[in-house]
């Protein structure tokens, strides 16, 4: 056995900044990842969405920058795009486009490979962290309700390893449900909310010839109506990651000519100029299924000491949104808050029970787009968040302090009562009575 030893499962995104957190309050910490990490550059089995975008809110960069000193300043100087959600964004809702004023709200685009090589470099220079990497854990080690470490395989041969505390980082594939059924251990039965959304992406090389004025774009699908949609994110200094959407059945196509005709029956022809005349940087990668998952461990009463779980193996949400690496972030800054007063080891489910206040907002900004597309009634609660985030929704075009609000909500920068406020909620229950002249957009 060791002492003052803090195990992670799991080196993607959540794994690391977990970590980088441990590192501060235990001796030595170790992460153990499935894939084997053998270079820099590529992407990795392990993150299987990691071809599509990867954005990083005002929030989330903010987060991170205070786990990693000037992490922002080094992603963009390696090629990551910062772009104002609105004078460089062209961000098109059914109704029409959001205002293109400044908003001094920005957005972090860069590629999952890019981000995730600038952490992981930042993380195993810390002199009390290290990786083995190759290993499948299989299993909990436990004694009298507490958890011990981890079993599983390395290659051919058995892995054993201990630790005062285990933290599951390991993603929207976590297996911790079925191996706290294996102690004894029992736990509610997941919320599942399924929009049945697609998306399909590819990376371009930059068009020099195009100009768009923006740097990015995005085009949202909106129930019930609005079953495709498309973005266009800068990212790595020199490329366009675009992204179709398909909603309701409407799958986003993986082969080329599918790839070009759903693009060209978006409303914003910038999209389907980018894939008829950019040069392809890589394959077309879809993924499917992309529904939102809650695992309730903070509802676990006997929810075992020297255990913690944060991120994609809690709350999992629908990629499209562009929450998950925010939550995640969130998720660390409230461990590392904790650890100074707490030891989580023993007192586990104060930091569950953080987890879960903090993925609320976001759980709800998501189910409440994604059920649109239920056949089932739904329960008056949800309709009236509905009716209220679609009216938000048609009244953006033209209104520029009800984009404002709606931005700084959606990127997790405001709360939620922003959007009830009166200057807002008076123009949100007229719509398009006090439209006007929609404004301008602005040069970039």
């Amino acid at each position: 056995m060791y002492s003052d030893r803090a195990l992670v499962i799991g080196a993607g995104f959540a794994g690391l900044l977990a970590a980088r957190v441990l590192s501060e309050s235990y001796g030595d910490v170790v992460l153990v990842e499935r894939s084997v990490i053998t270079t820099d550059a590529g992407h990795r089995a392990g993150i299987p969405r990691a071809h599509h975008p990867h954005p990083l809110p005002a929030r989330g960069a903010q987060a991170l920058e205070a786990l990693f000193p000037r992490i922002g300043r080094e992603l963009e100087n390696a090629g990551a795009v910062r772009a104002d959600l609105g004078s460089d964004f062209l961000h098109r809702f059914p109704n029409g486009p959001a205002p293109r004023d400044h908003l001094g709200l920005s957005v972090l685009s860069m590629t999952r490979v890019t981000l995730d090589r600038i952490i992981r470099r930042r993380v195993l220079r810390l002199a009390n962290v290290s990786l083995v990497d190759g290993v499948t854990v299989e299993g909990l080690l436990h004694d009298r309700g507490t958890v011990t470490g981890v079993h599983g395989r390395r290659g051919d041969r058995p892995f054993t390893d201990y630790a005062d505390l285990v933290v599951d980082a390991s993603g929207r594939d976590s297996r911790l449900v079925s191996w706290l059924a294996e102690l004894g251990v029992h736990c509610p039965a997941p919320r599942i909310v399924n929009g049945h959304v697609t998306c399909a992406s590819r990376l371009y090389e930059v068009n020099r010839d195009l100009e768009l004025g923006w740097k990015n774009a995005c085009e949202i699908t909106h129930a019930p109506g609005t079953r495709r949609g498309g973005a266009v994110s800068s990212v790595d200094g020199s490329r366009w990651l675009v992204t179709l959407f398909g909603a309701d059945g409407d799958t986003a196509p993986a082969d080329d000519d599918g790839f070009l005709d759903h693009a060209t029956s978006l409303r914003c022809p910038d999209v389907a100029e980018i894939v008829k005349t950019a040069t392809p940087a890589s394959a077309v990668h879809r993924s499917g299924n992309l529904r939102n998952r809650w695992n309730r461990f903070h509802q676990v009463p006997d929810w075992p000491r020297g255990l913690l779980a944060l991120g994609d193996s809690v709350v999992s949400l629908d990629p499209v949104h562009g929450h998950g690496l925010t939550v995640t972030a969130l998720n660390c800054a409230e461990l590392r808050a904790l650890l100074q007063d707490h030891d989580l080891a023993a007192e586990p489910l104060t930091f569950q029970r953080a987890v879960a206040k903090a993925a609320r907002f976001p759980w709800t900004f998501a189910t409440t787009a994604d059920l649109g597309w239920a056949t089932r009634r739904l329960p008056v609660r949800a309709r009236l968040l509905r009716w209220y985030s679609g009216r938000v929704i048609a009244a953006i075009p033209g209104h520029r302090r009800v984009y404002r609000a709606y931005a700084r909500v959606s990127q997790l920068a405001g709360h939620p009562v922003t959007l009830l406020r009166p200057a807002v909620l008076f123009r949100v229950l007229l719509g398009g009575k006090l439209s006007g002249r929609r404004p301008r957009a602005t040069a970039p």
